[in-house]
């Protein structure tokens, strides 16, 4: 990857951060906001090191995807943007969904956790994902997987 995509990507990423530092705290541009240094965040990751069958998702406190990785397109047919909003328990395999909200509220109790996950690829088949997952990352209040096929 050229140097200067990813000095670009940086100093979005910072440029982005700095808007935010900004936004008061409570302020209902500060959602968005945060949202955009994710997306910055994010797309400075991928620039830097994600493996091609490896991806990042971004959640917010409801479970629901605020950012999702290029690399979800490799490994379960998903275009980013298609999951946007979308919840964890909309992909997870049908018997892990049930018990999402109790694992994710375990999750944030610990701040981190790491394993393996069944998610749903796009056609419907089950695809065991490793995962590393970290509350409360890059930004307070959304928190970040990252996983790779089994």
């Amino acid at each position: 990857m050229p140097t200067r995509n990813i000095a670009e990507a940086l100093d979005a990423w910072r440029a982005a951060e700095r808007r935010w530092e900004l936004i008061p705290s409570g302020d209902t541009e500060s959602r968005g906001a945060a949202i955009e240094v994710i997306a910055a965040w994010l797309r400075y990751q991928e620039l830097t090191g994600l493996e091609h069958d490896s991806f990042v998702l971004v959640a917010d406190g409801g479970h629901a995807f605020v950012a999702v990785g290029g690399g979800i397109k490799a490994a379960l047919d998903y275009e980013p943007a298609d999951l946007l909003g979308r919840r964890i328990e909309d992909i997870a395999a049908p018997d892990l969904a049930p018990g999402t909200a109790s694992t994710f509220d375990q999750f944030l109790n610990d701040g981190r956790q790491d394993g393996e996950y069944r998610l749903l690829a796009r056609d419907g088949h089950e695809v065991t994902m490793r995962y590393q997952a970290r509350a409360h990352y890059p930004i307070a209040g959304f928190h970040t997987s990252r996983l790779w096929p089994t």
